[in-house]
């Protein structure tokens, strides 16, 4: 398979076709992520396990959306830590 160079004017023209699917994308992840809800559901769950772990009712100030990675890199911490925790 030959392929024929490419001339500068055509670079450059793909260059610019590349910029503005590029800036296409990145407008329509912004609105993706402005668009994230968080349910009714894990909203009370959450309070839930909060006023279970204080022991009585606490108010969520906030809830922000993560990645199961850290949560999950955590656990795997803890689990791996054979350390015994001293009261």
């Amino acid at each position: 398979m030959t392929e024929t160079p490419m001339s500068t004017e055509d670079l450059q023209q793909l260059v610019v076709q590349m910029q503005q699917r590029l800036g296409e994308l990145e407008s329509q992840v912004a609105e993706l992520k402005a668009q994230q809800v968080i349910p009714d559901d894990i909203v009370m769950a959450i309070s839930a396990a909060v006023a279970a772990f204080l022991g009585h009712k606490a108010k969520v100030r906030a809830i922000s959306l993560s990645g199961g990675r850290r949560w999950a890199t955590e656990n795997r911490g803890r689990v791996h830590d054979r350390s015994v925790a001293r009261r």
